[in-house]
């Protein structure tokens, strides 16, 4: 029988109901706060197959089963439980097809047919996947092993090359090997995870459907928005709710503009803070709302990654004589906390006289800028102190917070309410079968009583 070990709901449980009474509960926080219970939708999954089949990443700890064999297992209260098969049925479909190849060819013993491969297994601790949103794209396969896979330059050649048949012989894009200090990669190079999602909108921009892969070119209400991320970095663990999350933010973008004072001549700019690799970026940018984006991150490999996404859609910063019209997207490398803070105090010394110069190309530029919204997805612990008050005191009409913390927004909810009202906000199942949810909040500055 397959275990999940951590997850609250078994196989055998009523997974749809546990979605269903998770979300009413996340609900319920957002009540307590005093958002009216008619301004919140839950989206929780419909079916067993939403609550399967979604998890794009996992690491699994390697046991000795009997007969000698290697199993997965993960931690439980600081113990290893083997899963007791060679799939994890939360993974992607493409990761539970590269567990069964791993692990079989792990396993194969000298004598069986074709090749064997008991070099891959010698102080073998672990190994993870990552996985496209699209199940037909790639999978990464990371090894780790506790001791130094090779003692000799000789000894290395003899590995290298049997990790490049097991590499294909698994079926994996690209198969890398770790030890302490150590890092070898076989496959393809350079290590990358590529993506495509496809946004189909009516003729009034209406977000009509958003889904993996691309689709048809010929259609001019299809837009594919293509990505390549870091294997190593952080990216969107569930691709249901990352779709759920981008047709809810485009269409709240959409109306943002369309109810907004905006008119031609007038810029229209986005401020987004922890954008990753760009996976809000890039459909947004695609689907130009906004004349301007600027978007700031802390990881120095999904910064790369964004910029690299701009420029495989098209929205890279464009030349001041430049007739193309779509939204120029600047990323920067820099920590939330630092970036309000600088902008708090830029702000407040050109309101005293000091005059800055920078180049668009340039944080600098960006930092005392006005923009019309805030768009925000913090890590689980929320918002610093610096990002409220850059929200409070910054120009910004309207704000969407993406929140995978349920007791951090209620705390940041508290602090913004002084100067912004909740419109509405959507609850998704972010991991199912756990405790977790995303909550996806529109807010909008209080109008000032004469």
């Amino acid at each position: 029988m397959i275990q999940l070990p951590g997850y609250g709901c078994s196989l055998e449980e009523d997974s749809v109901l546990h979605s269903s009474e998770k979300a009413k509960s996340a609900a319920t926080d957002l009540e307590i706060v005093g958002i009216p219970r008619e301004n919140i939708t839950t989206l929780p999954c419909e079916s067993f197959e939403e609550t399967i089949n979604y998890r794009c990443s996992c690491t699994f700890q390697i046991v000795i089963g009997d007969n000698s064999d290697l199993e997965y297992s993960m931690r439980s209260a600081k113990e290893a439980v083997p899963l007791g098969g060679d799939y994890f049925p939360i993974a992607t479909k493409r990761i539970q097809h590269n567990m069964k190849k791993v692990i079989q060819n792990l396993n194969k013993k000298d004598g069986e047919e074709n090749y064997t491969f008991n070099d891959m297994r010698r102080n073998l601790s672990s190994i993870s996947f990552a996985s496209s949103w699209n199940d037909d794209l790639d999978c990464i396969v990371t090894m780790n092993f506790c001791k130094p896979f090779f003692e000799c330059e000789e000894s290395k050649k003899v590995i290298l090359n049997t990790a490049d048949n097991f590499c294909k012989a698994s079926e994996i894009t690209s198969l890398i090997l770790r030890s302490k200090k150590v890092k070898e990669i076989v496959g393809r190079t350079p290590i990358f995870i590529d993506d495509v999602i496809n946004i189909q909108t009516s003729e009034s921009n209406d977000i009509l459907n958003i889904s993996l892969g691309r689709g048809d070119v010929n259609d001019n209400n299809t837009t594919p928005i293509f990505y390549r991320k870091p294997e190593d970095a952080f990216q969107h663990p569930n691709s249901n709710t990352m779709l759920q999350a981008l047709k809810w933010m485009l269409n709240k973008l959409h109306e943002i503009k369309a109810q907004s004072n905006y008119s031609d001549g007038v810029r229209f700019r986005l401020l987004e803070m922890y954008c990753g690799c760009g996976a809000h970026t890039m459909a947004i940018a695609k689907s130009n709302i906004f004349d301007t984006i600027v978007a700031v991150e802390l990881d120095q490999r999904l910064v790369q990654a964004c910029q690299s996404n701009c420029e495989q859609n098209s929205c890279s910063p464009k030349d001041e004589n430049d007739d193309d019209k779509s939204t120029s997207v600047y990323v920067f490398q820099g920590d939330a906390t630092e970036w309000a803070a600088k902008s708090m105090l830029r702000t407040r010394k050109e309101s005293e006289g000091t005059v800055y110069t920078a180049s668009k190309l340039s944080k600098s530029y960006w930092y005392t800028q006005q923009y019309n919204v805030f768009l925000v997805d913090p890590p689980r612990q929320g918002l610093s102190k610096e990002v409220c008050d850059l929200a409070a005191n910054g120009s910004f009409e309207h704000m969407l917070y993406i929140s995978c913390g349920r007791d951090a927004l209620k705390v940041d909810l508290q602090v913004l309410s002084t100067h912004f009202e909740v419109v509405d906000c959507t609850i998704t199942d972010l991991f199912p079968r756990t405790t977790s949810v995303e909550t996806l909040v529109h807010l909008q500055r209080r109008k000032v009583v004469q």
